[in-house]
């Protein structure tokens, strides 16, 4: 199934954009240079990084093809969290496992893009992200998931496109499927083939990071059709994080707790270790946080026609 075709009818950001004009685009620019001084804007004319210096290169680079679908993923029950006894890396915050109930929701299939990221930029007027360092990125680096995005960031984008970040429940069910594997492709360790993840001996430093593409790693892909929910970037998704909170006993479309002072991100990232990748790993940061460790990916509420559609039904 096509879930593209089910899933977002609207047709998404993407055509929007296409049909844009170059005329339209620089107003939008140009809209964008008059509001930098307010809050929660970016500062887009300091000496070293002026992006307003080649608008055209902009406009050419938002328009480029990029990997974007959503899969839907049917409501049932999952194993969430970990067992020591089978998962010898599982952390307190962790445990108990249990099984979890949630409704069917649809999840990108794919980390957001540079591009993607490029053209909220320019229709809002958002923040530059710290790790574009040229007008505004190489065109090699198009299908890299955007990093240096804060969760605030990452919030505002996913509501711009029409979706949200996945709970957190969300988030592990699209990566480790029902049946309570590891890792996305199951309990073997992660390799070399299966995922962008840090092994010994090779952390790489933050310069500018050796990221893949989105659409890479095939073999190491989520029961769902899911890429690279192990590595590559963590992820923020939409829960507070609570150490304690698998303990409360909240086993239906759990959305974590009514507050805190974190936001808790999933999945690992390219200079990490194999078991920070594990899908029931649990990491947090201030919501305001920024890292070249971390992206994300969106989700999205679906109907009864298509929760029955991804139910079989």
């Amino acid at each position: 199934m096509n879930a593209s075709k089910h899933v977002d009818r609207k047709t998404g950001a993407m055509k929007k954009w296409l049909n844009i004009s170059i005329t339209a685009l620089q107003a939008v620019t140009a809209a964008a240079l008059i509001c930098v001084a307010e809050p929660g804007l970016a500062d887009h004319l300091s000496p070293k990084h002026d992006p307003w210096a080649e608008p055209w290169e902009m406009e050419r680079l938002a328009l480029l093809a990029v990997p974007e679908d959503m899969v839907l993923v049917p409501a049932g029950s999952f194993l969430m969290g970990s067992d020591p006894r089978v998962d010898r890396a599982a952390g307190p915050q962790e445990r108990p496992q249990r099984f979890v109930m949630l409704d069917a929701f649809a999840i990108d299939r794919y980390e957001v893009t540079n591009v993607h990221y490029l053209r909220f930029v320019l229709a809002t007027g958002a923040t530059w992200p710290p790790y574009w360092m040229q007008d505004p990125f190489p065109e090699k680096l198009s299908r890299h998931p955007v990093i240096g995005v804060s969760w605030e960031e990452a919030d505002r984008y996913c509501r711009w496109v029409g979706k949200r970040l996945p709970t957190e429940a969300e988030w592990e069910k699209a990566a480790r499927g029902a049946d309570g594997r590891i890792f996305p492709w199951g309990n073997e360790p992660a390799g070399w083939i299966k995922s962008n993840i840090a092994h010994p001996g090779s952390k790489r430093g933050v310069k500018y990071p050796p990221l893949a593409n989105v659409d890479r790693y095939e073999r190491g892909i989520s029961p769902y059709g899911v890429y690279q929910m192990a590595g590559n970037v963590s992820e923020w998704v939409a829960d507070w994080f609570d150490p304690d909170y698998y303990r409360k006993g909240v086993n239906e479309n759990p959305t974590g707790p009514a507050g805190g002072e974190d936001k808790v991100f999933r999945g690992g990232s390219w200079n990490e270790d194999p078991e920070v990748a594990r899908s029931a790993g649990r990491n947090a940061a201030a919501p305001s946080h920024r890292s070249y460790l971390i992206g994300f990916r969106c989700a999205k509420t679906v109907g009864n026609d298509e929760q029955r559609m991804a139910n079989g039904r």
